[in-house]
């Protein structure tokens, strides 16, 4: 961009000269035009710069005071006016007013023609937006075939910094360095990126450029995001931008944004498509194989790549993001928010845990994370990484954890496991939860047996002894009881019930008879104590 302080220092432009002291040479200068027309600011573009000879204004400085306030509300870049014509001098209340608004008004010489000076202004402020036309596209491509290369975000920002000559720094939505130039490897620099992440995380939705100081107000920081998705950007971070030396830096700026913003979008969609493979080899992994240990060889050699090892240990967990962190939020966040918090999990667990993976879940948005060793203090870890997320953001995460297993055949039943952890944990209301698996007793299993089939099969094994109707099969149906929980043993049980050995061998007998089949026999026996169990929660 041109401005009037530019135009006033080149050689060709020295014979114009400033009228009003108070004048602010920083308006930036677009186009020119010549007008003799009182009301012609409705029909100038902004940032013009207006030559005019003042003829309409010569007995009327108040109109001219006027068109000076029309001009500084448009806004213009100045007013130039060619004295000696029809006005030999400003009324001083043309240029108070002038100053008071901080609005340049020019004398253009009178040796020179309106048309001739608004030829030679234009001429140069076209060659100068030509000049950065050129210098634009030069940089567009060379940051272009850096990027057709497959040049790192780490080449990227080094050139950039090369271009500007100033330190520049690439920060992720995590406030995490992603790429920076030399100057970040010297300890002074450390203090300053510190600061730098403190001030983004107060304002982690930036749109727009932003600038503020540092070091005791003497350091400019320019901080402008980086696009790749619609909520979440990246951070270029330039420091000491206002020593940025000419020519056009802004635009290399935007032409490094552009390629930059490209390369992470490359980035994140091959990370894309390596998590849909990730996907699709976990849906192995839960098909229930041979088990045998050519199948098991098999699918470790597949998993290899993946990262899945030979261990004795094996834990899964489903994470899943609870739905306050979704709600009132459109498809493109909730998939911006489900990317993010993939990728969050995946460095946190490589930096937390020594071989934890982290898959896509098959068929819902969540993610499961398989651990191939025991983790002391696992809760505390994950409340941690909740934690943190949660501060970021904020995004809430659950977690709801399957019971170890020791081959890899049989992670399913711990990925099962943990399903069924996480959605019951989910039907309760949790909220940003850590759920462990709690292994179910007979009862719980039995919840899903219909209460007529348990009833017969209580019958068809103790009969009269099931529901007891009478003094005698209640107390048979005690001694059994006791007999089987003492392992069969009649001086044990004797103890307990308080009766004499003989008394047990006769009730032990009858039951027997009753039965119709030895107490003592594994098979039966077991069917007697799950009977007993039954009858007497149903009963």
């Amino acid at each position: 961009m041109t401005t009037m302080s530019e135009l006033l220092l080149t050689p060709r432009f020295s014979n114009i000269e400033v009228i009003n002291a108070e004048a602010d040479l920083e308006n930036l200068v677009d186009t020119i035009e010549i007008s003799e027309t009182p009301d012609i600011v409705a029909y100038l573009p902004k940032n013009t710069f207006l030559l005019t000879t003042a003829m309409a204004f010569q007995d009327d400085p108040e109109a001219l005071c006027k068109l000076i306030e029309d001009l500084h509300r448009l806004p213009a870049a100045g007013l130039g006016i060619k004295l000696g014509r029809f006005i030999d001098t400003l009324d001083p209340m043309v240029i108070a007013t002038a100053n008071r608004l901080k609005f340049p008004i020019l004398k253009i010489p009178l040796t020179v023609t309106l048309g001739t000076i608004s030829h030679q202004l234009l001429s140069y402020i076209w060659d100068h937006q030509t000049e950065k036309f050129h210098y634009a596209i030069d940089i567009q491509q060379k940051f272009s075939k850096m990027m057709i290369k497959g040049a790192s975000l780490q080449s990227l920002i080094q050139n950039l910094g090369g271009i500007l000559k100033r330190p520049v720094v690439l920060i992720n939505p995590f406030l995490e360095v992603v790429a920076s130039t030399q100057h970040f490897k010297q300890p002074s620099y450390a203090t300053t990126l510190d600061d730098i992440h403190e001030k983004l995380k107060k304002t982690p939705e930036l749109s727009s450029e932003m600038t503020f100081l540092l070091e005791d107000d003497t350091l400019l920081i320019s901080v402008f995001p980086v696009k790749v998705t619609t909520y979440y950007p990246y951070f270029l971070v330039i420091l000491k931008a206002d020593q940025i030396p000419y020519p056009f830096s802004q635009l290399a700026i935007e032409q490094a944004n552009t390629i930059i913003s490209f390369t992470i979008y490359k980035n994140q969609k091959l990370a894309e498509s390596n998590r849909t493979l990730r996907g699709k080899f976990f849906t192995k992994l839960l098909e229930k194989g041979e088990d045998d240990a050519e199948y098991t060889r098999n699918l470790l050699d597949y998993g290899k790549s993946y990262g899945l090892l030979p261990s004795d240990y094996y834990r899964c967990l489903v994470a899943g993001i609870d739905e306050s962190s979704m709600a009132l939020k459109n498809l493109t966040l909730q998939e911006e928010v489900y990317s993010l918090t993939y990728e969050w999990l995946e460095r946190e667990l490589h930096r937390n845990f020594e071989s934890a993976l982290i898959f896509p879940h098959p068929t819902e948005d969540k993610f499961i994370i398989l651990l191939q060793q025991h983790e002391a203090d696992l809760k505390e870890r994950l409340v941690a990484i909740q934690t943190a997320l949660d501060r970021l953001f904020p995004i809430s995460i659950s977690f709801a954890a399957g019971n170890e297993v020791y081959e890899t055949a049989s992670i399913h039943y711990s990925y099962m496991e943990a399903v069924d952890t996480y959605r019951q944990s989910e039907k309760d209301h949790y909220h940003s939860f850590v759920h462990f698996y709690e292994s179910k007793g007979i009862m719980e299993l039995m919840q899903f047996i219909p209460v007529e089939q348990i009833q017969h099969f209580c019958l068809f094994t103790l009969k009269t002894l099931a529901y007891p109707q009478n003094e005698m099969h209640q107390e048979l149906r005690r001694t059994l009881q006791v007999y089987l929980s003492c392992q069969c043993e009649i001086t044990e049980t004797a103890k307990q019930l308080y009766i004499h050995r003989n008394t047990v061998k006769y009730r032990i007998a009858k039951c027997a008879a009753l039965l119709d089949h030895p107490i003592t026999h594994a098979d039966f026996s077991l069917k007697l104590r799950l009977a007993l169990l039954l009858s007497d929660k149903k009963g």
